[in-house]
């Protein structure tokens, strides 16, 4: 058996120490999601990218695509989404196959009381633990391992991202985020 490096090591407990952080922080969200404003993580966030999508509505396999999820695992999302009034769907009759979805002001009403939770719980598990220099690093770090996975892209990565003055823009850091959460 092959020893394992001192640096093998590092990479893999940064990894476990990663996916750790992820878990709680998302089990925090999803309790507190769930108990102050009825909605999953993953409504919650269905929700925040119709927002940030503006007029125009997502296509129910954009959606699948920005949450790195299964269409069927979207569809049921949309199924609770709809029933309770927080989207709505719609089948262009010249393509029957496409589904575009639309936030409703219902659903955006909800959208705004869960965005309180959401900024709450992530000033209290994430945002206090680091300094703004921690979180533009993580971000450009992160970035770098996205893309090395050919998974980076900024409807994903980035909703809500001001894309104004790129050209000024120091590109070895991260854009600034759009004030989408009110």
């Amino acid at each position: 058996m092959a020893a394992t490096s001192t640096t093998d090591i590092d990479k893999i407990v940064a990894w476990l120490n990663l996916e750790q952080a992820c878990r709680v922080i998302e089990m925090a969200m999803g309790e507190r999601l769930r108990a102050e404003a009825g909605l999953s993580l993953a409504e919650y966030e269905v929700l925040f990218r119709l927002r940030v999508a503006g007029a125009r509505p997502l296509q129910m396999r954009e959606i699948a695509d920005q949450l790195l999820a299964s269409p069927s695992g979207i569809t049921r999302i949309a199924d609770r989404l709809d029933r309770d009034g927080w989207i709505t769907r719609e089948i262009p009759p010249q393509n029957r196959r496409v589904v575009r979805v639309r936030l409703t002001d219902r659903g955006l009403s909800v959208l705004v009381k869960a965005d309180r939770t959401f900024r709450d719980v992530l000033e209290q598990s994430f945002s206090r633990h680091l300094a703004e220099e921690d979180v533009t690093s993580l971000r450009r770090i992160l970035r770098r391992v996205l893309e090395g996975n050919g998974a980076w892209g900024a409807a994903r990565c980035e909703p809500g991202v001001v894309r104004q003055n790129l050209n000024a823009r120091d590109e070895t850091q991260p854009p600034a985020i759009a004030p989408m959460i009110r």
